[in-house]
């Protein structure tokens, strides 16, 4: 799993990254400071850092500075500072991209993955798809299988089984999942999650009264039963 370190100086934005990124199958760690940020990433070992460039006790560009001295892992600025001189310094300092707040969950999802993506080759690695059965995620070239086809799902539907399955046996509430497919969805409520998950189960070939790889979960929300096939296999 790819981790992410995340150093901004609002605690409230770690839980929308965190959320953002769960699609993904990543990671995420924060802290609000630069130097904070700093023995963070010296510790977790981050893949990608999530940079604000306006931190309470050190600028965001001497952070950038300080880790691109030492290590070439992507770095992303995620700032409120939007002026052509921020964006530019940001650069400068090495930063691979610069996103000015707000940014929209699915721009965050494309630049993270990509990224991630990007990394993996200059390591020479694959990112291993999961494999549940008969049932292939590849998350990062947003792409599912099952048994060897390939099955098209809408973006809901996609980003509802990537972070289901990022945490199998866990339970989402609705509400966590609403906000997993919310910029995907023309109004915000609480059903799309069910006629989602409805059209997924569809998909994966699931039927009325079967079990099959989601799990409703009386008074709770879903889970993503990954003993149903067979458990992970890389």
């Amino acid at each position: 799993m790819a981790r992410v370190l995340l150093i901004d100086k609002d605690p409230a934005l770690y839980d929308d990254v965190r959320e953002a990124l769960l699609p993904l199958g990543v990671e995420a760690f924060a802290a609000t400071t630069g130097e904070r940020g700093l023995d963070s990433f010296r510790q977790c070992r981050p893949d990608l850092v999530l940079l604000d460039a306006d931190l309470p006790d050190i600028s965001g560009v001497d952070v950038c500075r300080s880790i691109r001295s030492s290590s070439p892992l992507p770095v992303l600025f995620v700032s409120s500072l939007g002026g052509d001189s921020d964006v530019i310094a940001g650069l400068d300092a090495g930063a691979d991209g610069y996103l000015v707040k707000p940014v929209a969950r699915r721009v965050l999802q494309s630049r993270v993955g990509t990224a991630l993506r990007h990394l993996g080759r200059a390591r020479g690695e694959r990112v291993p798809a999961q494999r549940y059965g008969g049932l292939v995620i590849d998350r990062l070239a947003a792409e599912v299988s099952l048994h060897g086809r390939s099955v098209r799902l809408a973006p809901s539907e996609r980003l509802l089984l990537f972070a289901l399955s990022a945490a199998p046996d866990r339970v989402f509430s609705r509400k966590e999942l609403l906000n997993v497919i919310a910029e995907t969805a023309a109004e915000v409520n609480p059903r799309n999650v069910d006629s989602c998950v409805k059209r997924l189960r569809l998909k994966l070939g699931e039927s009325r009264g079967a079990p099959g790889f989601i799990e409703t979960v009386r008074g709770g929300g879903y889970r993503f039963r990954g003993s149903y096939g067979g458990g992970v296999e890389r």
